[in-house]
């Protein structure tokens, strides 16, 4: 399992272009429920301490649904229906961090409620961008192969 600086360090290209479309933005996150289906849910990553991390709030059911089972797959929005800018969607393992952790701490003192942090792994990247005047789809992946 690679932490969001192992992947840039292994392709900074690719993680430069995930971090300026995570950054400050809504992204959607797809998780796993109890029974097994999928719940895709907005969600604010940012990235801290060489870690992709997420928030939920504490009594939020997707916490006990984090703790069973905690795949996921995160994927930034698009600004348009042509797709400028790209997309970028990467998936692992969501792992619960302390609200003392650096990554978390600045966000929990300042947290009107109680809140569940998340270290993401990064263990597949997808980049998709859309190229030309035909807007040919260009597609990329971390790791290649």
């Amino acid at each position: 399992m690679a932490t969001w600086s192992e992947f840039e360090r292994a392709d900074p290209e690719l993680a430069a272009f995930g971090r300026a479309r995570i950054g400050g933005r809504v992204c959607f996150q797809a998780t796993v429920r109890e029974n097994g289906w999928p719940r895709v849910h907005p969600v604010e990553p940012w990235i801290a301490a060489g870690l992709l991390c997420v928030r939920f709030r504490a009594r939020s059911p997707k916490v006990a649904e984090v703790a069973a089972n905690g795949r996921y797959a995160l994927h930034t929005p698009m600004t348009d229906l042509e797709g400028e800018g790209g997309e970028f969607l990467v998936s692992g393992w969501m792992e619960r961090m302390s609200d003392r952790h650096p990554a978390a701490r600045s966000i929990a003192e300042e947290a009107p409620e109680p809140l569940a942090f998340y270290a993401l792994s990064v263990e597949e990247v997808a980049v998709t961008t859309y190229e030309g005047e035909e807007r040919k789809p260009m597609y990329r992946r971390w790791p290649s192969g």
